[in-house]
């Protein structure tokens, strides 16, 4: 790519350009020595960045503000939980989608897959029979897929399991900011700062009502004792502007819907075989994965970064390599369709001019891909 081309980002879902806003906020407190564990006038002024940022964060999910525990993001999190229920010899029996983000999966190898859709929601009748089959204490299952933007049933599954005695588990990194959220039902929720324009490296951790603090971190009073390490004052800040920002704009983030049509359909008219997944189900705005029969991911890739347009094939946690996508396979996709599949993802500062230099490389790219 020339330094002269333009750049186009869609790929918000794996993570959102930091707000300009947030900058400015966190440049002011990063100048400033901030501990707030210290007692003097310094953590103090930390003290109460953090606590306002835990009820920012709180609104966003609908709870009380000492539900809130923060940490280093999501992969924390969900490592927290997760390990917590888990031990391969004398762990209880955890259940988690064929579907879940790489920190779910491999964090609890052992852990039994719950079956999904081919529109890539979790199989509600399949769930029931692996809980009814045998108790299970923790069942895993995301609000809304990191590759399809599929959006599970998240209440009926908190029936299911607590109809079962078991706890959920819900990671909603990708949920957050995108539709409204509620831990009603659900006993622990993930979140992630900078997927809601915030800063990379801060999350959270919500608390539901079951009455357990699953810890992982030792060594500190931090978090009331519930993670270990001093506090990311600057970002947990920012994690709480974003938030709020978020929860304030929940109905101008829908009007991305608008872009998701376009793109859609003007794919559609360029390349008719264009394949878009979970296009029978819920799904998030701003997601659109799609497969191009004949084509390789990688090329794909390649292709757009050459023309200025940042997309990815799924997930970003593989260490920049591109493989196919398991979430395809597991919905029933084959692995020539998986392999040229590719993921756009809008945000916050995405433009229509953003969806129209997408669909000008995409031309130009299928044009040679015929030839």
């Amino acid at each position: 790519m020339s330094a002269s081309k333009q750049r186009t980002y869609l790929d918000y879902n794996a993570t959102a350009p930091i707000r300009h806003e947030i900058i400015e906020s966190m440049s002011t407190v990063m100048a400033q020595a901030h501990n707030a564990s210290s007692v003097h006038s310094y953590g103090r002024e930390a003290r109460k960045l953090v606590e306002d940022a835990r009820i920012q964060v709180a609104k966003l999910v609908n709870v009380p503000p000492a539900q809130v525990i923060f940490n280093s993001g999501a992969t924390e999190g969900n490592n927290t939980v997760l390990k917590y229920f888990a031990d391969e010899q004398t762990g209880e029996r955890i259940l988690v989608s064929a579907t879940e983000h790489p920190s779910v999966i491999e964090a609890v190898p052992y852990a039994e897959k719950i079956p999904v859709t081919k529109d890539g929601i979790v199989d509600l009748n399949a769930l029931e029979k692996l809980l009814q089959e045998r108790r299970a204490a923790l069942v895993s299952v995301m609000w809304a897929n990191n590759e399809t933007g599929a959006i599970n049933p998240i209440e009926k599954i908190s029936e299911i399991a607590k109809r079962n005695g078991a706890l959920l588990h819900c990671d909603a990194v990708q949920a957050a900011g995108r539709v409204p959220l509620d831990i009603t039902g659900i006993d622990f929720l993930t979140l992630s700062a900078h997927k809601l324009g915030g800063l990379q490296g801060v999350g959270a951790l919500v608390l539901g009502l079951c009455g357990i603090t699953p810890s992982w971190l030792d060594g500190g009073g931090q978090e009331k004792k519930a993670r270990a390490g001093t506090e990311n004052v600057a970002g947990i800040m920012g994690f709480g502007m974003a938030a709020e920002i978020a929860h304030k704009n929940l109905d101008a983030y829908r009007n991305l819907k608008s872009l998701q049509i376009k793109l859609e359909k003007s794919l559609k008219n360029i390349a008719p075989e264009i394949i878009v997944h979970s296009q029978n189900t819920d799904r998030l705005v701003n997601t659109t994965m799609i497969s191009l029969p004949g084509a390789m991911s990688e090329t794909l890739l390649m292709s757009f970064d050459l023309e200025g347009i940042a997309v990815s094939n799924g997930s970003a946690c593989s260490s920049g390599t591109v493989k196919s996508s398991y979430v395809l396979k597991a919905m029933g996709v084959s692995e020539t369709i998986a392999s040229g599949a590719l993921r756009i993802s809008t945000g916050w500062n995405t433009k229509e001019a953003d969806i129209d230099a997408f669909l000008v490389a995409f031309m130009k790219i299928y044009e040679r891909l015929k030839k």
